[in-house]
């Protein structure tokens, strides 16, 4: 059958893109085939747990609205459903330890909640963890089908708000990042993997749902947006289930387009498709669609409106490439492998395909097409958590060069040019070093790793050893780091640090992603201490 003049237009975006569209999935989506709520829905649902008169979230709702008003906040729909969540799970939570309709809930999940989890994220994380394909109307099951068919040969990737596993359950293959942190901090290749955002229901500490959740999420938003950039300048991005106002996603493409130079804003034009449903509307229709977002940055769009999915799917599937996204994966996340490490394999050779240069009894494999350039790039990806855990492990093999003068003038300014450097650094003379690692030139120990607050802990503390640092503070790791910072550079025995460092990296191998930001600031500062103190020349 011919297509009509509105699917050959999406045919053309999609063809004209060298690369596969990665998918932005929104409640909507959910809300159509598992039939959980939006947010409001949500917050209606949780709010009957904590008070049983029928007007109990038009209660939360009364009350959010005049704390906004006394804050002096902007009232906006995010501002309004982040201050409802505040106010439900504070008493949800107080509820919830008595309560009898939760007592199977403490007896199975105790564990999580002695970790600091909120018993209103875990329950919410219990309540989408209920929904799972087997309950999806039948009238959906062609786009089921299509839908899992996209995810073998026609889309690159996934992004999403949600946090139930509809997606995770329809594309078991591909590699799951959980929660902002996740995704800023490690190695991802932009094939064949899902980014939950806004957190999983398996994990309800990622969960972002109140006031607190949100600012934390905005002041990392720039980090994200750096993350995410490549992604959304190299594909067509596809939004399903979104409002075209939802605030949410407009902050993310606002924070993309402010890091764009008007060359690369250029690239984005037109590959930004918004699937807008709307019932009972016959077949697929679209438009152009145009967004300001300030200093004279408008980003031209494609609007579709539609019914049903089918045509959409099926005009998505007409775009393969010629591997399975599972398999592409596994090649790039190898040949980034091979061009991150210092010393590959004995005869394996790395090289541009235009070297004429190259003895073929040298070697057995000869691995071209600009690899050298896709290190480059994959330098650049580098996450601050890989450095740290080099430092200790000594495991990354990475290639001093690159990282020095390719990753590190990127992503020092990205970490406030907080990061351990010195190691790799070690092997060059400062004078050729890239302008922003030149303060390093002149680090001192007291100067740059203790700050007013340790060195008044040092005084009172009077430590001389890391042995009596973790023999005073018991065997809570957070006071143990927290004892360790306050000692004096004489009084650290490297070799016991490193040795400190190790056990409790292994033993919590999530712990400079995971744990509160105490946590990871401070053991972050010991890594760095280690790192001056092992290499500084």
């Amino acid at each position: 059958m011919a297509m009509s003049v509105d699917e050959l237009k999406i045919a053309e975006i999609l063809k004209g893109s060298t690369s596969l569209p990665f998918l932005f999935v929104g409640a909507g989506m959910s809300m159509r085939y598992l039939s959980t709520q939006n947010w409001e829905g949500l917050l209606r649902h949780f709010a009957s747990f904590v008070d049983s008169t029928p007007l109990a979230y038009e209660k939360f709702l009364n009350k959010a609205r005049q704390h906004i008003q006394a804050s002096g906040r902007e009232s906006t729909k995010n501002t309004l459903n982040t201050t409802i969540a505040d106010l439900i799970e504070n008493e949800f939570n107080d509820n919830w330890f008595t309560d009898s309709r939760f007592e199977e809930s403490r007896k199975n999940h105790h564990e999580i909640i002695r970790t600091g989890v909120s018993p209103f994220k875990l329950e919410i994380a219990l309540h989408f963890k209920k929904m799972n394909l087997d309950s999806i109307p039948e009238k959906y099951s062609k786009e089921i089908t299509l839908l899992k068919r996209l995810g073998k040969k026609s889309i690159a990737g996934i992004i999403t708000t949600n946090y139930d596993l509809f997606l995770d359950t329809l594309y078991p293959d591909y590699t799951t990042y959980i929660g902002q942190e996740e995704l800023i901090f490690s190695q991802s290749y932009a094939i064949n993997e899902l980014y939950k955002i806004h957190g999983c229901s398996t994990n309800p500490a990622s969960i972002i749902i109140n006031t607190q959740d949100y600012q934390n999420f905005e002041k990392k938003n720039s980090y994200l947006a750096a993350k995410l950039m490549t992604i959304f300048v190299e594909h067509p991005i596809i939004f399903l289930g979104y409002s075209l106002d939802d605030e949410n996603v407009q902050a993310i493409i606002k924070a993309i387009v402010d890091c764009l130079s008007e060359e690369k804003l250029n690239m984005l034009r037109d590959r930004l498709i918004f699937v807008d449903w709307t019932p009972d509307h016959l077949g697929m229709s679209v438009y152009p669609y145009s967004r300001d977002f300030g200093y004279g940055k408008v980003i031209s769009m494609t609007k579709v409106i539609t019914d049903s999915y089918e045509e959409l799917y099926s005009l998505i599937l007409e775009n393969k490439s010629k591997y399975p996204t599972k398999l592409i994966r596994r090649l790039k996340e190898d040949m980034y492998s091979l061009a991150l490490t210092s010393d590959s394999p004995e005869r394996i050779l790395v090289m541009p395909m235009a070297d004429d240069d190259i003895n073929s009894s040298d070697v057995e494999v000869v691995v071209g097409f600009g690899l050298v350039e896709l290190g480059k790039q994959g330098y650049r990806g580098i996450s601050p958590e890989q450095v740290y855990l080099d430092i200790v492990f000594d495991t990354q093999n990475f290639n001093n060069k690159l990282l020095v003068y390719e990753t590190f003038p990127v992503l020092l300014k990205q970490v406030a040019y907080s990061l351990p450097v010195f190691k790799y650094i070690a092997e060059f003379d400062y004078e050729t070093l890239p302008e922003e690692l030149e303060r390093f030139t002149t680090y001192t120990f007291d100067n740059n790793l203790a700050n007013n607050s340790i060195l008044k802990a040092r005084a009172k503390l009077r430590l001389s050893s890391i042995d009596e640092a973790i023999e005073k503070a018991g065997l809570d790791v957070k006071r143990q780091i927290a004892f360790i910072q306050t000692l004096a550079e004489s009084n650290i025995d490297i070799q016991k640090l490193e040795s400190y460092l190790k056990e409790v990296l292994t033993a919590n191998e999530k712990i400079l992603v995971n744990s509160d930001q105490y946590t990871k600031t401070t053991l972050k500062k010991l890594i760095k201490m280690l790192d001056y103190l092992k290499y500084k020349k």
